[in-house]
């Protein structure tokens, strides 16, 4: 009974082993830019504690580091800053992704949005303390966590269709597709990416109206 109870649970094991594999394949890309932007963000986090007011205020029209500057602006400005700057790195990734060589610059791009989300939490919890923490809980994580989710999930797209055009340049690979549908499909993961960017800074500026002004700083 008890080898027939090991036996099954070898069985087991090995029937896992495969889901595993096929699990990394098909989302290993994914998984290596999040995991670029966590230690990013781990990075940002340390600098946070050694930079001086006009680095952060210098950063501010990527990322939320003049707290002051932000909660005078109303809900529509609070809008356009956050779409604008998250705009910048989604058209970024696009643009890289069309050239062959753009591989490591969007990993470049995914680690420095981590960086800089990791300097608006670590600025906040530091200079702010408790209240810092809960209005970056609160107010910024939302529409930050549902743009990363937006920007590693392109990237990924993004990515594919630049070592295909690598690949195709040095001769090692013929597009199954045409150079148009190729470009067709990665624009329309574009636009989705755009939709859902769209969505957070709509978040963030809600968030913004409804709950910045109950912190104290």
């Amino acid at each position: 009974m008890k080898g027939i109870v090991l036996s099954l649970g070898m069985t087991r094991g090995r029937l896992r082993l495969p889901d595993l594999r096929a699990t990394v394949r098909r989302h290993g890309l994914l998984l290596v830019f999040a995991a670029l932007l966590l230690g990013g963000l781990v990075l940002g986090s340390v600098y946070a504690r050694h930079a001086d007011a006009k680095t952060l205020h210098s950063l501010d029209f990527l990322f939320t580091t003049n707290l002051d500057a932000r909660l005078a602006q109303g809900a529509v400005g609070t809008f356009c800053a956050c779409f604008a700057s998250d705009f910048i790195f989604l058209l970024g990734a696009f643009l890289l992704g069309l050239a062959p060589w753009g591989i490591p610059f969007m990993a470049a791009l995914v680690c420095f949005k981590g960086f800089g989300t990791g300097v608006t939490a670590g600025y906040l919890c530091l200079s702010h303390g408790v209240s810092g923490a809960g209005f970056y809980l609160l107010v910024l994580l939302p529409g930050t966590f549902l743009f990363c989710a937006a920007l590693t999930g392109f990237v990924r797209h993004a990515c594919a269709y630049s070592r295909r055009a690598l690949l195709t340049l040095l001769g090692r690979q013929h597009a199954a597709a045409s150079p148009k549908e190729l470009l067709l499909h990665l624009t329309a993961h574009f636009l989705s990416a755009l939709c859902v960017t769209f969505a957070a800074s709509v978040l963030d500026a809600l968030l913004w109206t409804l709950f910045a002004g109950t912190f104290q700083f």
